[in-house]
């Protein structure tokens, strides 16, 4: 299992390039990210009915938003707010880091950093003692949990709250739900 310090993106990039997931610090709990959703199942030992979402670098990579739904993530992004559009779970971590290896990637998927069933992990040394034995495919990035709360989930499809965390839901809840044709 390989560890990397932030400064280390290009070659971090290059690992998820070539199969590997990675352990990373977000602006919420720590994630599990990869260009290969079907590794970050196997790791997570995840049921494959759960989606995952994908981290992207900039609001223009999500198709058929109206205009409120882009004033929304203009507000809230970069930020732990993650929203369904089209059925696919976007977010826009606000961690400049993470955004450049997005950028690398061209984008990827994500979910937190815990085996399913458990809690998220806090920081990379605890990534190394639960991950140990996936050490063919992981690689950890030093850093730690930024907050106690993850991301919250509202659904832009059905204007339908999926999860509370560190962002309170309600005023976006109003907005979508005063503004539903625009």
């Amino acid at each position: 299992m390989r560890i990397y310090d932030w400064n280390e993106l290009e070659q971090i990039a290059f690992e998820l390039k070539n199969n590997k997931a990675a352990i990373v610090e977000t602006d919420t709990v720590l994630g599990i990210v990869s260009l290969n959703p079907n590794l970050i199942y196997t790791i997570k030992k995840r049921n494959r009915n759960k989606k995952l979402i994908y981290f992207i670098d900039s609001i223009s990579e999500i198709k058929n938003l109206t205009k409120i739904e882009k004033y929304i993530l203009k507000k809230y992004w970069p930020g732990g707010l993650t929203i369904i559009k089209n059925g696919i779970g976007y977010r826009m971590p606000n961690h400049p880091k993470l955004l450049k290896l997005i950028n690398l990637t061209n984008g990827m998927y994500s979910s937190s950093a815990n085996l399913s069933k458990h809690q998220p992990i806090y920081d990379a040394q605890e990534a190394i003692t639960v991950f140990k034995k996936q050490n063919f495919n992981l690689v950890i990035v030093k850093g730690q949990q930024q907050s106690e709360a993850p991301s919250t989930i509202i659904d832009f499809d059905k204007i339908k709250v999926l999860r509370i965390g560190v962002i309170d839901p309600n005023p976006i809840i109003n907005i979508l739900s005063n503004n539903r044709s625009t």
